[in-house]
């Protein structure tokens, strides 16, 4: 007999008790995605609530005495299970849901899969006419690892144990207890029960938000260390479009969303695949004015911003149940990704084009195309359209999603846009409007060349009260400039007699900036905040200092350097390309010099 014949004598493809092991790893994030799989059984079931129930007792673990679980349970009031159904949700990849497109199930995976992976026994208890009737069943991997257990054992009618019942008022006469038990330490995420639950109500209070806060799901969050109850709570919303009201967001905006719809709307995209039209919602949000702080501290410091820091991502929904919040979708080193919030919801139908794994964590393909560009993978000379049916013909189920990831990409693109908008004027209180800046250098420049003898039409123009009042109106409409701010620069230049404002709007085109005469003899420089050169150059030049390291600091005038040297590399290469007109180029250059020359001289030198 072979070596490989004596390792597995009957012959099977996958030996069990390798399999077990494999599936043990099978890649849940944490103790709390493995609860959401049975959380997602309870709510096929039908259930209304489901209690999520440590027991933890005293261990001494390195010499110290510390609180150990011992067990967790999920209790749930659904419809309970027969005999036969029973059984088949212990079995890997079998279960009563794998045709069904309806609800959140389907794989067969989830109540073995997620058990294994946390612990090396789970039992469960099922019943359809009161606990003292309850089926139950087990399976154990120390057993199937010593080949004692190779089948699923036939349910037996054994009452629920009294311990559990008087841990819960949730035992109605239909329902479902499972018990998990002998841990492997290393495999739970949280060791102690508080630390387990508080964590999960994080994760679970994202991933069933639409549940609770419909009213269609409770669930219960509960703690004993023997018959002593230690902690007994519902999960609340956690909401990273912070759309909903009585959420775990912290206060003020615990009661009432944090953040405003992003349109009129929701952007719905019909998608036709298998022969059916299928309808996936693209909706959006981002950080309502009132997030701002009165003194211009920096919000994302404030709790509600720490709050908002851990939600970054995209949002990704099947049949009301989140997958993943994706951070692909985002630039995860700016702090402005955590004041706007995205999600995509699709049907189970479209599991397929979406790429949904079989633990229900993520939608592969569609989190892939985060970073897809199509120009990389399309023929010489293909156009969009033409890669698009290309894809089709092959059954790539991308080319279904092109729409709608180029949708999502140019609203976040516009979010961002309006996010700096509305922070930008906002600096430390120890900087004001009206206090002296480059504004007031300038304007003495501009009211000492017209008294030179160069003086324009604007120069003759005096800034009065309707100008101050016209000027607030275009930085709040065009600008997009909060109100106050808007309000504050306009009394500024009015007060101080400015003749230069610089100001900042995300502009379509090339140039880095633009120049705006306007009412009253004032000239607006405004900085394109699309062109990368602002946030390399002046944007790196105008940190929040509190918030930054020396290196930090030291970094940002490195990379602002470097930007200012590669600006005028790139003049350098346009003077060269330009051989028609080199000779009006060097003269452009040599009175812009000297333009700045005079504008960056003191008077006394």
């Amino acid at each position: 007999m072979s070596q490989a014949d004596q390792r597995s004598p009957d012959g099977d493809i996958i030996p069990a008790e390798l399999a077990v092991q494999a599936m043990r790893d099978s890649g849940y994030r944490n103790t709390a995605s493995a609860l959401a799989e049975l959380i997602d059984n309870a709510v096929q079931a039908g259930a209304k609530r489901v209690d999520v129930i440590c027991l933890e007792a005293m261990e001494k673990v390195n010499a110290r005495e510390s609180r150990r679980i011992q067990a967790i349970a999920v209790l749930d009031n659904g419809s309970g299970m027969t005999s036969d159904v029973l059984r088949l949700a212990l079995q890997f990849g079998n279960g009563t849901h794998l045709t069904d497109r309806a609800g959140i199930g389907r794989f067969g995976m989830g109540l073995p899969n997620s058990s294994i992976s946390q612990c090396r026994r789970v039992d469960v208890w099922t019943w359809q006419s009161g606990p003292d009737n309850a089926l139950h069943t087990h399976l154990d991997v120390d057993a199937i690892k010593q080949k004692t257990m190779r089948r699923v054992p036939m349910p037996a009618h054994i009452p629920v144990p009294k311990e559990w019942r008087s841990r819960s008022d949730n035992f109605g006469t239909t329902g479902t207890l499972i018990v998990w038990t002998n841990f492997d330490e290393h495999r739970l995420t949280w060791r102690g029960a508080a630390a387990t639950l508080n964590n999960t109500e994080t994760i679970i209070g994202r991933l069933y938000r639409k549940f609770i806060d419909g009213g269609d799901l409770q669930i219960r969050l509960l703690a004993f260390e023997g018959d002593a109850k230690r902690l007994d709570k519902d999960a609340r919303v956690n909401d990273p479009l912070y759309l909903m009201r009585n959420s775990s967001t912290p206060k003020p905006f615990d009661q009432e969303p944090m953040f405003q719809k992003w349109g009129e709307a929701d952007e719905k995209f019909d998608v036709e695949y298998d022969g059916q039209i299928h309808s996936v919602h693209v909706r959006m949000s981002w950080a309502r004015p009132e997030t701002l702080t009165d003194d211009t501290s920096d919000r994302g410091s404030k709790p509600y911003g720490k709050h908002a820091a851990k939600n970054l991502g995209l949002s990704i929904v099947r049949a009301g149940r989140e997958l993943d919040l994706d951070r692909g979708w985002t630039n995860s080193y700016d702090p402005t990704e955590r004041w706007w919030g995205a999600e995509i919801e699709f049907p189970p139908a479209l599991d397929e084009v979406f790429g949904v794994t079989n633990n229900k964590q993520s939608a592969t393909i569609f989190s892939q195309m985060a970073q897809f560009d199509w120009k990389a993978e399309a023929d010489a000379g293909e156009t969009l359209s033409q890669f698009r049916e290309r894809l089709q013909a092959e059954g790539d189920p991308r080319a279904l999603l092109i729409p709608i990831v180029d949708h999502i990409h140019e609203q976040i693109k516009q979010l961002r846009d309006r996010l700096k908008s509305q922070t930008k004027g906002r600096r430390s209180k120890n900087k004001r409007h009206e206090e002296p800046g480059p504004e007031d250098r300038a304007t003495s420049k501009f009211k000492q060349r017209a008294e030179e003898g160069h003086e324009t039409e604007y120069d003759k123009q005096e800034f009065g009260e309707k100008d101050k009042k016209s000027l607030e109106e275009n930085l709040e409409k065009d600008k997009h400039y909060d109100p106050s701010v808007a309000q504050k620069i306009a009394e500024a230049t009015f007060k101080r007699k400015r003749k230069v404002i610089f100001v900042t709007k995300a502009m379509d085109g090339y140039a880095f900036f633009s120049v705006e005469h306007m009412q009253g003899g004032l000239t607006a420089i405004v900085f394109n905040t699309n062109h990368p050169a602002y946030a390399d150059l002046l944007e790196t030049l105008d940190p929040k200092i509190e918030d930054e390291t020396d290196s930090q600091l030291l970094e940002r005038v490195h990379r602002a350097a470097d930007t200012l040297e590669l600006i005028f590399a790139a003049w350098a290469r346009y003077e060269m390309e330009e051989v028609h007109q080199k000779d009006r180029l060097f003269e452009m250059r040599q009175e812009w010099g000297k333009m700045a020359r005079f504008f960056l001289t003191e008077p006394d030198d």
